[in-house]
């Protein structure tokens, strides 16, 4: 079992890894503002509190890559932690991702990227575990 967590762990360290993650972060921390901006009037304060919180993780996540770019143990929590404020804004998610369809669930529908049938979904024929 702490073989497999170890496993896990280095793949999430790899994943939000300074050389994966930076330039998306950089993209995002460049939209977010416009699009606050853009949308107060249309979004509730909560909604707006919460897009802003996630906007504040953002450039926390850019501050940490900056700083401690071999570190990818903060940009972790960071994540982790703006987890509890949902998804950013499916506008700013299509800007990274052009050809990226958003679901119902704010989660995207990998299916639609090419070189990922089935995703989040399962294939046909392939029983759910």
């Amino acid at each position: 079992k702490e073989d497999f967590e170890m496993h896990v762990d280095n793949i999430m360290k790899q994943l939000v890894s300074k050389e994966v993650m930076y330039t998306p972060t950089k993209l995002v921390c460049e939209a977010f503002p416009e699009w606050l901006a853009d949308n107060e009037s249309n979004l509730s304060k909560e909604e707006y509190e919460r897009y802003g919180k996630q906007y504040q993780y953002f450039q926390q996540m850019l501050a940490a890559y900056d700083t401690e770019p071999e570190n990818s143990t903060r940009p972790m929590e960071l994540l982790q932690e703006m987890q509890q404020y949902g998804q950013p804004p499916v506008e700013i998610i299509k800007k990274l991702a052009p050809g990226l369809e958003i679901g119902e669930d704010g989660m995207p529908n990998m299916g639609s990227m090419p070189g990922m049938p089935g995703m989040p979904g399962q294939a046909p024929g392939c029983p759910q575990m």
